[in-house]
């Protein structure tokens, strides 16, 4: 599907990123001479029986996101439709998404992350007092301007993209970041909102998330398992309140986490003093002294730290995810990872048996990543058959089943329920295992793909 010149009376700029449903389009308005973004929900992608339901909720969502006029939240300007896609027109914001920057291992000062959280709360206040549940917290759809604004994107858009369509039993939002009412496929309200808020607060103030591991584990973990108090693997002079606060918005049950986005902002206010100041609904983020790793230094996902940590902890005990966070941030690939952690094994035969878990060079993920005012790498050219080139040191490997079911619970964590419907149409279209994996890649956001295909390269070696 090429890209179109425009829509409705949109003129096409060019792409700034793709998603599992469709395209985000740089566009500007001719009457008034504005630039936007516009989102495109491709109708093809769809069960031709589901369709029409879809369009329709996705009509209503743009609606309700439509009301929301808030300095934090990025403004909806128009809904369109055509034969092919529907679209939104949205405020366009020049800055960076949160994931970019925790991908690329940032470290923020701990008055910038109560800023952030500052600025997402009043956010959430004020739609969740319109009515609006996002049902998708998560980095990726948080930005941050040149100026220090936080901006909140997909404002009752990205429950459409992870919708269940009225299917009783599926799931809406991100694993990771998801609230255990939402992982069991029950009704959930704003309070979902703020269990995610809670995961990202957790993740800036440790640089780890709280819940890890496959899909399973992860909903595991969310509905039964504490995860460890900030305090005790952050590198940050935390205030002794702050754990309270992490321990209170993660909750498992709704009624025990702060009921309101109000509530939560304040005790926030309470346990950083002048950090976040009451009243104030203008808090800005110097990014000036931000330190971000070099665009090559090594991004990690949570599935090769829990593991180094799994493999660490037999020969050290809990100390493990300790060291793990702290050679994590040192480290450029999987190899100087183990390196450093074995040399807090004493015994040279046990540090031998450690070093021998270290991944290959291969699967080790170390590569370049586009810097964070750039795109991502682009994926691998095609031939005329279709196949990716250039990249390849191998020949074809043949689809499979196993893998296929494999590769699409890993594309869960990124996109949701709907990556069953993104693995099976690609499967019907790839040549080969490698063809698979690029193609259901598309799908997922520039900020996370690096993550998608570190883990699925290291799990097939």
């Amino acid at each position: 599907m090429s890209d179109p010149e425009r829509l409705g009376k949109y003129a096409i700029q060019g792409v700034l990123g793709k998603g599992a449903m469709g395209i985000v389009y740089k566009a500007v308005d001719p009457d008034i001479e504005r630039t936007v973004a516009i989102k495109t929900v491709r109708k093809d992608v769809l069960d031709a029986d589901l369709a029409a339901q879809f369009m329709a909720r996705f009509r209503n969502e743009a609606r309700a996101a439509g009301r929301l006029h808030h300095p934090n939240i990025i403004g909806i300007y128009e809904y369109g439709e055509d034969e092919t896609v529907a679209y939104i027109a949205m405020e366009y914001v020049d800055g960076i998404g949160l994931r970019e920057y925790l991908n690329r291992r940032a470290r923020f000062e701990f008055h910038q992350v109560a800023a952030i959280l500052a600025q997402l709360l009043l956010a959430l206040e004020f739609a969740h007092a319109q009515g609006v549940v996002h049902r998708d917290i998560k980095p990726a759809n948080l930005i941050l301007t040149s100026a220090g604004t936080l901006k909140v994107a997909d404002f009752g858009i990205a429950r459409i993209d992870a919708s269940n369509l009225t299917m009783a039993g599926m799931v809406m939002g991100t694993p990771s970041y998801m609230a255990p009412e939402q992982c069991r496929g029950l009704a959930s309200d704003h309070r979902a909102d703020l269990f995610s808020a809670g995961v990202v607060l957790y993740e800036l103030l440790t640089g780890v998330r709280p819940f890890a591991g496959s899909v399973e584990s992860i909903t595991y973990r969310i509905c039964h398992e504490e995860p460890a108090a900030p305090s005790t693997i952050s590198t940050l002079a935390l205030p002794p309140a702050i754990d309270g606060v992490v321990a209170t918005a993660l909750a498992k049950r709704p009624e025990e986490r702060f009921q309101h986005a109000r509530a939560f902002h304040a005790a926030l206010r309470a346990c950083t003093g002048e950090a976040v100041q009451p009243g104030n609904e203008t808090t800005l983020i110097n990014l000036a002294d931000v330190t971000l790793q070099p665009a090559g230094a090594h991004a990690w996902d949570d599935a090769s730290l829990a593991t180094a940590e799994r493999q660490l902890a037999r020969f050290v005990g809990p100390m493990a995810r300790i060291l793990v966070r702290q050679a994590a941030a040192q480290a450029r690939d999987a190899r100087e990872l183990y390196a450093l952690l074995g040399e807090h094994i004493a015994d040279a035969q046990e540090r031998e048996r450690f070093a021998k878990h270290a991944p290959s060079a291969d699967a080790s993920g170390s590569h370049a990543r586009p810097a964070a005012t750039g795109g991502s790498a682009p994926a691998a050219t095609r031939s005329a058959a279709g196949q990716p080139t250039g990249s390849r040191t191998r020949p074809p490997r043949p689809l499979e089943q196993d893998f296929v079911d494999q590769t699409t619970a890993r594309l869960t964590v990124y996109l949701g329920p709907i990556a069953k419907v993104v693995a099976r149409k690609a499967a019907q279209r790839a040549h080969d295992a490698d063809e698979f994996v690029q193609l259901v890649a598309e799908h997922i956001g520039t900020q996370e793909r690096d993550a998608f295909l570190r883990e699925v390269r290291g799990g097939e070696s």
